[in-house]
């Protein structure tokens, strides 16, 4: 059993994918009145159509989550247009904050999963205020941002999404780091196929994306609540499968005391390990700046 923390769209959209692809049971938990138990009512009466009977339940409660094997935290304000993921740190920090001593208390044994932005912050707080084993704390942000970069890749060259393989690491945010040396299509590098002008174009289109789609709708709701579905599936099945996911550093790439994203093998035991990757130069200094963003905003969170 898993336990998402926030019915708001993106929360109840990743229950959703959880529940249809059959990975997990859910518990869906949301303070702001009968949400939860109404997005519930509202998944279970389309089970028969799309044939599973895994039991999803809506509540309030946060004793609800005891025994989940995830917990999900989704809840927070989300980021109008205009708003950069740092404007909203402080109003989120409190919300995680108070959230993380829930889940000490009813689910301490879980692993910890943070999707509310800034996620990178957001991951460094919980992983600071629960007390857990860094492995088992860790932040969904640059598997989607990897997504975005392998979408854009494929629409540019009209190939297969399915065929195109990338990386991103570094902030969820404007200062993320495309790794253009780790992206290919079947096998063939990325520079092999497109001229250095147009990969740049592609990244800024990747930057930017996030901001794009609130812009135009408010929100983005379909890609990180399949991202989250992904990662509950990589972990629940033991699948250990490379992601770049936030993650608390201890001395890897160079960096402590930060939680930013980096390629991990991502299994049953949450993050099973983290991979370092020998970075170019250029590469290198394109991480340390994304780093010395999430840093500043960390040093800049209200108590």
């Amino acid at each position: 059993m898993i336990s998402i923390i926030g019915a708001g769209k993106v929360g109840s959209a990743a229950a959703f994918d959880i529940l249809r692809h059959r990975v997990s049971d859910v518990i869906l938990i949301d303070v702001a009145g009968n949400l939860a138990q109404g997005e519930a009512l509202d998944m279970m009466q389309a089970a028969p159509a799309i044939e599973f009977d895994g039991k999803i339940k809506g509540t309030s409660d946060f004793r609800e989550m005891e025994g989940s094997e995830i917990v999900i935290v989704v809840a927070g304000q989300g980021r109008k247009p205009g708003m950069s993921r740092i404007d909203l740190m402080n109003t989120n920090a409190k919300i995680v904050r108070s959230i993380v001593k829930e889940i000490v208390k009813y689910a301490p044994r879980c692993k910890l999963m943070l999707v509310t932005n800034p996620v990178d912050v957001m991951t460094y707080i919980a992983y600071r205020e629960s007390g857990f084993e860094r492995n088992r704390v860790f932040g969904m942000g640059s598997i989607l941002d990897t997504l975005r970069f392998r979408s854009h890749i494929a629409m540019e060259l009209n190939v297969s999404k399915e065929d195109v393989r990338a990386l991103v690491v570094g902030e969820h945010g404007d200062s993320m780091v495309p790794l253009v040396e780790c992206s290919s299509v079947s096998g063939i590098p990325l520079r092999c196929l497109l001229e250095e002008k147009r990969i740049e174009q592609i990244i800024n289109l990747t930057i930017t994306s996030g901001s794009d789609v609130i812009k135009l709708k408010g929100s983005t709701t379909y890609a990180p609540a399949t991202v989250i579905a992904i990662m509950v599936d990589a972990i629940l099945r033991g699948r250990n499968r490379v992601m770049s996911v936030s993650t608390y550093l201890e001395g890897e790439y160079g960096f402590s005391d930060v939680s930013v994203g980096v390629p991990v093998i991502l299994g049953k035991n949450g993050i099973e390990r983290v991979l370092e990757l020998e970075l170019k130069s250029e590469t290198r200094l394109k991480l340390e700046k994304s780093v010395s963003m999430v840093k500043e905003a960390i040093l800049e969170l209200e108590e």
